[in-house]
């Protein structure tokens, strides 16, 4: 039974997240991320390096959506045949692994901009719930388990990670 005194906040979109600033939502999760990015110095170095991160991250985004399936089927949320499902997943996973590989290894920094950004603790996420549905991951990518590793070993990251544990996704 619902407690009457709680109290349920919806979003004028009628989705989750947004964030209040100041008596402002912000709604969209990457919307917020930007934001966030922003205030904390997490942010590209211009807007050249912002567009460069934003057009990494909308990228990543057209691949989960590509996955998504896949996804849904292995964690018993949908029905279908993983068998058949498999051949297009691996081949979109080859196909954006191989395009975030590029860019890392086009930058000096080993992150996708000059310095770590909002965008890298995004893919590092994303990478983690990858290793926890694809016990192939790992071999299959490995430098990309690295830039993942790399980013949770930050001091400050690292003591998170630790305290929250590793969450399926």
């Amino acid at each position: 039974m619902l407690d009457k005194n709680l109290k349920i906040f919806v979003s004028e979109t009628g989705k989750a997240p947004w964030l209040n600033v100041d008596n402002e939502k912000i709604h969209e999760s990457l919307a917020i991320n930007r934001y966030l990015g922003k205030i904390f110095g997490l942010s590209g170095k211009d807007e050249m390096e912002n567009a460069q991160i934003d057009s990494i991250i909308d990228t990543y985004k057209d691949f989960f959506k590509e996955v998504q399936s896949y996804h849904a089927v292995k964690r018993g949320r949908a029905e279908g045949n993983l068998e058949e499902l498999k051949p297009k997943y691996d081949e979109t996973c080859k196909k954006w692994y191989t395009y975030l590989q590029s860019r890392l290894d086009k930058s000096e920094s080993g992150f996708i901009a000059s310095k770590i950004s909002w965008g890298d603790f995004l893919l590092a996420e994303g990478i983690l719930t990858m290793q926890n549905f694809d016990e192939e991951f790992a071999e299959k990518y490995p430098k990309i388990v690295e830039y993942q590793k790399r980013i949770h070993s930050l001091p400050k990251i690292k003591s998170y990670v630790e305290i929250c544990g590793n969450l399926p996704y």
